[in-house]
């Protein structure tokens, strides 16, 4: 690479750098607890810390004893190929990627780092990736990318450190359809309003290209479509692994597969939220919606509308309407529920005509401790 390619680099980066990355005008907060993505047809989102997301992401592999890391590439590449095609996104002219403002400004705010062309070894392509929040994510992403600007398919290897994934592009004669739309049944068609999210915003702040931090957690965008498209490649594969609590969840009306993958992806929450040990008061039953707001709305979770105790106290219903996913806010809750009593319990999942119903209760005496 000439002295001259990197220092013109070096100054692009420079300028991309300069503002926010106009982030609150593209992840809308939403009255149903929602993140919607507003430059790609209101997709919900997940605004979660890159850090928590890798460890729940491997604690998922542990549970359902499985390596999930091409899974999730798989995920990330159909997605984007998706939003590029349904969007209408054009690619550069002289197909340089570093000339393809749209694209990296979506890696930016997408919290992803940042990319740039490396170079040619005769077929193959390089792509360098620097400050990546999340390997598989991003692999996957550019992958896509450089195939829909190119019009080929590729095959992807790469050398990776702590801070750097070199990417290389093998060019691949395999054919694949066009990716679909993943259909989301955790939000229901009600009316909502923006929020106002002006205080969460302003704990933004700035690192290098492409990360982004909120009260000083790196954040990390998941579509909800890549979401269930990680769902739907992962499920074929499962086995049930009983050493889990998967008895500790029941979801109505889900079908077994589905229900064990969506148990190991709660029960990962649920273990990740524990050991971060937030201080969980309830001194009267409406401070569970200043919990919903805390720990799932902000991050577009979803939004407890309504709760109530039930069996003398000792169970609690909440009734939310619309979710990112289940088994995520399932999870959470189950903790928080946890930590608000000391113990152990149990969650009942129900998709209502027009919302759902969390009804947790007591798996244990009172004498046992959460774990």
């Amino acid at each position: 690479m000439s002295f001259i390619s990197i220092l013109s680099r070096f100054f692009k980066r420079i300028k991309s750098h300069d503002g926010n990355y106009d982030l609150s005008s593209r992840w809308v907060h939403y009255s149903n607890g929602l993140i919607l993505d507003s430059k790609n047809s209101g997709q919900p989102v997940w605004m979660v810390g890159s850090i928590w997301f890798e460890k729940w992401f491997h604690s998922l592999e542990d549970k359902l004893e499985l390596s999930l890391g091409k899974r999730l590439i798989q995920a990330s590449s159909e997605e984007l190929e998706y939003y590029l095609l349904s969007n209408r996104i054009f690619a550069p002219k002289n197909n340089n990627i570093d000339d393809w403002k749209h694209l990296i400004m979506d890696f930016h705010q997408k919290g992803l780092g940042t990319f740039s062309f490396y170079g040619e070894d005769g077929t193959d392509v390089k792509l360098l990736i620097t400050d990546y929040s999340n390997i598989n994510i991003a692999i996957g992403y550019l992958s896509s990318a450089w195939e829909y600007m190119s019009g080929k398919r590729y095959k992807s290897s790469w050398a990776d450190s702590e801070s750097s994934i070199l990417l290389t592009l093998s060019p691949s004669s395999d054919t694949f359809p066009p990716p679909v739309a993943s259909i989301n049944l955790s939000q229901h068609r009600r009316e909502k309003s923006v929020s106002n999210s002006s205080e969460w915003w302003e704990m933004l702040s700035l690192g290098s290209e492409g990360c982004w931090y909120i009260q000083n957690s790196r954040k990390l965008i998941i579509s909800s479509d890549m979401f269930e498209k990680f769902i739907t490649s992962s499920i074929p594969f499962i086995q049930l692994n009983r050493k889990s609590r998967y008895d500790n969840y029941k979801w109505n009306d889900i079908d077994a597969s589905n229900s064990t993958w969506w148990s190991a992806s709660a029960e990962s929450s649920r273990e990740l939220f524990i050991l971060q040990s937030f201080h969980i008061m309830i001194r009267e039953i409406k401070d569970w919606k200043k919990v919903g707001y805390n720990h799932l709305q902000k991050t577009g979770l979803g939004a407890i509308i309504d709760v109530e105790n039930y069996d003398d106290g000792d169970g609690i219903i909440f009734t939310l309407h619309s979710l990112f996913h289940p088994s995520i806010t399932c999870g959470i809750l189950l903790a928080c529920w946890e930590r608000a009593n000391g113990r152990n319990g149990k969650l009942e999942f129900t998709k209502n005509e027009n919302h759902f119903s969390l009804k947790i209760f007591s798996g244990q005496s009172v004498s046992e401790d959460i774990s």
